[in-house]
């Protein structure tokens, strides 16, 4: 069982710790959260509706992230802040204005952008913006993903970073066609394809451009949204496949669109075979399926499996931009993310991680009938 940080002695209650207890939701730890659909929520008085944050270890102060509900028929309140977020819709439809300027008037500087469940999309830091649901009866849920731990800690100052009046009209100048569709492209300097843009209308839908080093047969391409360094991913794998196993810096989200599975957790330090060396009490699984969110812990080897029958896919939200440097971030990456261990990377090859990897994998599909895919790729 994961021990939350205020478990742990070395732990100081940070300014965005100290935020979040007075906004006076719940706060849900772990590793992960199986089904954020079914999270409990709270009254949010600042926002207008229901919600409730989510604090898993591996965000580790570096991203915020929470679920929150627009009334069936209503709207949240207008909020502006000095911090990146990405929204993705979990259910519901309806729409966001978005404006800069002054709170009470937006005026024809304001955009409007509707949207559906399975959109991801991103209101420039500082802007405002307003959430109003369109599903008639039922609540819209969505999850926000953001840096607010950073600033907050950085000037410990709720006035500064909800009340600053700074507008950023480099990243938004009021133009209508700011959620235009966009297409993927091939982002030269870094020899990727990226996307580009202010909203996908379904991050569950469009067709992944490249393969992955990862493994499992996957698919992936990375996005930049609203001029943010709070950017991502998105990747999908085969049935009966899983992963190669790696590790990176924190912060980092996973949430899981489509399939069923789960995420298998350890330090670096015990090793690349954990169960053969007497440390598989330290490994943490994750199951997971639509839905739901895991955050591997800085330093900490993951590894996804799909274990349904159909594909997984998922949206990874992180820290780190293609477009502007993020030198703490990038730094991180040198280690080597996609090269071998033995070759000083981060990353475990197929032929050399623990044999009881894919024992217990194959085990688990047993449980179901889904057929192992992995005999190919292992050999």
């Amino acid at each position: 069982m994961a021990r939350s940080y205020r478990e742990m002695n070395w732990f100081r209650e940070s300014s965005y710790h100290k935020w979040m207890v007075k906004e006076g939701v719940p706060i849900h730890e772990g590793h992960g959260v199986t089904d954020v659909h079914a999270l409990e929520l709270g009254d949010w008085e600042r926002m207008g509706g229901r919600g409730a944050f989510i604090d898993l270890m591996g965000m580790e102060g570096l991203t915020g992230m929470y679920v929150a509900e627009i009334p069936a028929g209503g709207t949240l309140r207008p909020e502006r802040h000095m911090y990146d977020e990405l929204i993705y819709i979990l259910s519901g439809r309806g729409s966001m204005r978005l404006w800069s300027g002054q709170r009470e008037d937006p005026g024809d500087r304001s955009t409007v952008v509707e949207w559906e469940a399975g959109a991801l999309f991103a209101p420039p830091c500082n802007t405002w913006h307003q959430l109003y649901n369109l599903s008639g009866d039922e609540p819209v849920r969505f999850l926000g993903v953001t840096i607010a731990p950073i600033v907050m800690d950085v000037y410990h100052n709720t006035r500064f970073v909800f009340d600053c009046d700074f507008t950023f009209d480099d990243r938004f100048d009021g133009r209508p066609d700011f959620f235009d569709q966009t297409e993927p492209s091939w982002f030269e300097p870094q020899r990727a394809w990226l996307w580009e843009t202010n909203l996908i209308p379904d991050a569950r839908g469009p067709v992944l451009k490249e393969g992955s080093s990862m493994g499992g047969g996957g698919w992936g391409m990375s996005y930049q949204m609203g001029s943010n360094i709070l950017v991502g991913h998105i990747a999908e794998w085969s049935v009966g496949r899983y992963r190669k196993a790696h590790y990176h810096g924190g912060g980092a989200i996973v949430l899981i669109t489509a399939g069923k599975g789960y995420t298998l957790l350890w330090p670096k330090e015990v090793g690349i075979r954990p169960f053969e060396t007497g440390h598989g009490s330290e490994v943490v699984r994750v199951d997971w399926h639509e839905g739901s969110v895991v955050s591997p812990p800085s330093g900490w080897f993951h590894q996804h499996f799909n274990t349904g029958p159909t594909k997984v896919r998922q949206v990874a939200l992180r820290l780190g931009s293609k477009r502007f440097g993020v030198q703490f971030h990038d730094i991180g990456v040198r280690e080597g993310q996609q090269v071998s261990v033995m070759d000083n990377g981060t990353m475990i090859e197929y032929e050399d991680e623990d044999p009881e990897i894919s024992r217990l994998y194959q085990a688990e599909l047993a449980k179901t009938g889904v057929e192992y895919q992995m005999e190919p790729v292992l050999r």
